[in-house]
C-alpha cells in the first residue's frame, strides 16, 4: 500500500507540473501573440508617418520653388530692386564696450 501511495503522489506531482507547464506556456503564448499584434501596429504607424513625412517635404519643396516665389511676388505687387547702396566703414573703426 506504501509504494502504491508513493506512486500516487508522484503522478499526481507530474500532473501538476504538466499543468502548470501548460498554463505557463499558453500566458507566454498569449504575451507574444499581443506584442506581435502591438508591434505591427506601431509598424503602420511608422510606415503612415514616413508617408506623411515625404508628402510634407514635397508640399515643402513645391512651395518653395522659385517659380512659386516669383508668382507670389508678383501677386503681392512687389517691386524688384534696381540700385543698392551699400554703407561704406572706414578701416579704423573699431566696437567697443
Amino acid at each position: 500500500m506504501s509504494k502504491f501511495l508513493n506512486l500516487k503522489i508522484i503522478n499526481l506531482a507530474i500532473l501538476f507540473i504538466i499543468i502548470v507547464s501548460g498554463v505557463y506556456y499558453l500566458i507566454g503564448t498569449n504575451d507574444l501573440t499581443v506584442k506581435g499584434f502591438s508591434q505591427e501596429k506601431l509598424r503602420e504607424k511608422n510606415r503612415q508617418l514616413a508617408k506623411e513625412n515625404e508628402n510634407l517635404e514635397l508640399s515643402i519643396t513645391s512651395l518653395s520653388s522659385y517659380n512659386n516665389i516669383n508668382s507670389r511676388i508678383k501677386n503681392l505687387k512687389m517691386v524688384a530692386v534696381n540700385n543698392v547702396d551699400y554703407l561704406e566703414v572706414g578701416v579704423n573703426v573699431v566696437a567697443r564696450r
